[in-house]
């Protein structure tokens, strides 16, 4: 009945723990109007081309949490710039290959700076037109807001350095690979806003960056399907100190090497023990929730466990990495030292499967 017990509270956890990783903070953009005047396209279609299509970033919104936009990156840009940028008669169909678009925000002296990056490629059928990355940020007492507003100034951006490039030249006389295939959504057509406000290049509250615009007018460019994506580069590996923790320890150390977006390795060792074992995260953030499957050993050889928790990370504030890090479980028993039996189950027989559990702080 005991173990019992044990499986239901150890689910009941995992449950809510997971429900709370699947989080994600929902960018929706705006209605808005981008003027180009005297303007020879329209953006025919969108091509998400990023590795990862599962966020366009990481917000800090209560607690850390994955960015999207409403609609995903297609829908979403297609269905805004119908409103904002929309067709007119005599204008050539361009695609926009967006290869990467990213929002993130830190702590600044006085508040936060929220940034926008974008890289886009523009194609007319096969032939690859134009290339621009373009930076915006915005410092703010709360920025995670005004992430919807970077992401409209970094889209107009491009297309202004599109329109002012040599892209009409290019057209009849440079040929590239054709783009990858597109999955198309149903109802993507259907424009979801109506043009209410202008984009303001002149907005006092944004710092835009000097873009980097290079045309493909020269030499043969990569094919969208060739273009270079996003990665995750932030170091994710975690150092923890704690009970029950690196074993079981009445104090140990823990250091996890975060091998994957999702996969991790640990080992640790402490005052009296050592463990080893796998991390599977429920997300690519550092902070993720995470099942730990692990080895454990107590008094170097008296009692040795198979192990499954489920544990996060409370990070205390955004300007320290330090946290709170908590695990909870069950492990069983592979083997134990008859007179350690005795002496802590006080002659009863140890059970088949008992609870585990850590507390400590990580950074």
């Amino acid at each position: 009945m005991k173990n019992q017990l044990l499986l239901c509270l150890l689910f009941t956890a995992l449950s809510s723990g997971t429900s709370f990783a699947q989080k994600t903070y929902v960018v929706k953009l705006n209605p808005d109007y981008i003027n180009i005047p005297n303007r020879s396209f329209y953006i025919d279609e969108i091509i998400d081309n990023r590795t990862d299509k599962s966020r366009i970033g990481i917000v800090q919104n209560g607690s850390l949490r994955l960015a999207q936009l409403e609609y995903g990156l297609e829908n979403s840009l297609e269905s805004y710039l119908k409103s904002a940028f929309p067709k007119t008669d005599q204008e050539i169909p361009i695609i926009m290959v967006v290869n990467r678009l990213e929002i993130s925000e830190k702590p600044a002296s006085v508040g936060e700076v929220g940034y926008a990056d974008i890289s886009v490629d523009f194609f007319t059928g096969e032939i690859k037109l134009f290339s621009t990355d373009q930076h915006v940020e915005v410092t703010a007492t709360d920025v995670t807001k005004l992430h919807e507003a970077n992401i409209r100034e970094a889209v107009a951006k491009s297309l202004f350095a599109f329109d002012d490039s040599n892209w009409v030249s290019v057209m009849h006389g440079k040929t590239e690979k054709p783009q990858p295939s597109r999955n198309t959504v149903p109802g993507s057509d259907t424009a979801l806003f109506s043009a209410t406000q202008p984009v303001s290049g002149d907005n006092p509250n944004y710092k835009a960056s000097e873009s980097k615009n290079n045309s493909t007018a020269q030499a043969p460019a990569e094919s969208p399907e060739e273009a270079t994506t996003d990665t995750y580069t932030e170091n994710r590996n975690i150092t923890a100190v704690g009970y029950q923790i690196g074993g079981l320890t009445l104090i140990g150390v823990d250091y996890e090497i975060r091998a994957s977006d999702y996969f991790g390795v640990h080992m640790g060792g402490g005052l009296a023990g050592f463990t080893i074992g796998l991390k599977i995260h429920t997300n690519p953030e550092k902070n993720s929730s995470f099942f730990n499957l692990s080895f454990k050993d107590g008094g170097f050889g008296k009692i040795t466990t198979l192990g499954l928790e489920f544990g996060g990370r409370l990070v205390f504030s955004k300007s320290s990495d330090l946290g709170l890090v908590t695990q909870i479980g069950i492990q069983k028993i592979l083997s134990i030292d008859e007179e350690f039996e005795k002496q802590v189950f006080k002659g009863n027989g140890a059970p088949r499967v008992m609870m585990a559990f850590g507390i400590g702080l990580s950074w």
